[in-house]
């Protein structure tokens, strides 16, 4: 099971909320929080995370270092903790490329991201 799925349905429960019950607040169907908390739903939205994370009082770990994912670059790690981003949007970050480049600071990624949410809206 994925880790934030766990900490979805031990925190839900702790709260003694349904699943029918989250699933409303958060605007998703029972099913699909279902599927997330058994770890089958991993391809969340930063929206979906931070939303689910909001409602229950969830701080998820920070993104692991560079000295676990060699690929992310340090500008990137930099950006993504100082921001906490969840490691599904660091990866994101970490597989763009425009014309072979990356950001090279964090201010740049934090734009770069501010972009994405911009265009993705929420």
């Amino acid at each position: 099971m994925e880790d934030f799925g766990q900490l979805v349905r031990d925190r839900r429960r702790q709260e003694k909320l349904s699943q029918e019950e989250l699933a409303q607040q958060v605007g998703i169907s029972r099913n699909y929080l279902s599927q997330i908390e058994r770890g089958q739903a991993t391809n969340l939205s930063w929206q979906l995370r931070e939303k689910i994370s909001a409602i229950l009082g969830l701080k998820e770990a920070p993104p692991p270092t560079a000295a676990t994912e060699p690929d992310w670059p340090a500008s990137l790690v930099e950006f993504a903790q100082a921001a906490n981003l969840p490691p599904d949007d660091v990866q994101m970050l970490a597989n763009l490329k425009y014309r072979g480049q990356q950001p090279t600071t964090p201010e740049k990624w934090e734009f770069l991201y501010n972009v994405i949410k911009m265009t993705v809206g929420k």
